[in-house]
């Protein structure tokens, strides 16, 4: 790893003619990948806020401990929300067994409501891809590579519309 190492690589292996076609796509692409991340980070505070509320009100112990965990794994797309629910119910069952239906229940609909409403807006918003195609590209990664797949599906997918776009431009299309 080195401070423009991606560059470079490109460089390497790519012909003079494409050179500075393929290094703009790429520099425009980390923009929007750098972005993507800020947005996940920005996710990641909106859902420890909710988690953080939910157990407040559910009075589950260690609401806050819980919630930096459910912020902090929500950077992990699909896959990061489960792992960081499992503790927080566990300790609603030790509770007692219908707090932790009710920290179940209430994981669930947050999920629900940051998946299908405010994660494709936040991607549309930050990065401009369609909600349609965030759904479509993190389907598209957990069916070829799994749980890479799901990490790298965004980033691919924001490449994949520069690209588009450079060719809609050529031929004057708006996407």
């Amino acid at each position: 790893m080195q401070e423009g190492g991606i560059e470079n690589f490109l460089r390497i292996i790519m012909p003079e003619k494409y050179e500075s076609y393929v290094l703009s796509v790429w520099k425009r692409s980390e923009r929007k990948i750098a972005k993507w991340f800020r947005g996940q980070i920005l996710l990641g505070v909106f859902v420890g806020m909710l988690v953080f509320l939910g157990l407040t009100i559910l009075k589950i112990k260690y609401a806050m401990s819980l919630a930096l965990i459910a912020a902090v794994f929500e950077i992990i797309p699909v896959f990061g929300p489960i792992l960081a629910s499992i503790p927080a119910i566990v300790i609603g069952f030790i509770k007692e067994p219908w707090f932790g239906f009710a920290v179940l229940i209430m994981f669930v609909i947050i999920q629900q409501f940051e998946n299908h409403l405010i994660y494709p807006l936040v991607i549309k918003k930050i990065i401009g891809i369609p909600p349609i195609l965030v759904i479509l590209s993190l389907l598209i990664g957990v069916k070829l590579a799994g749980f890479f797949g799901i990490l790298l599906s965004i980033p691919v997918a924001v490449v994949a519309m520069e690209i588009l776009n450079d060719i809609a431009e050529k031929k004057k299309i708006v996407l």
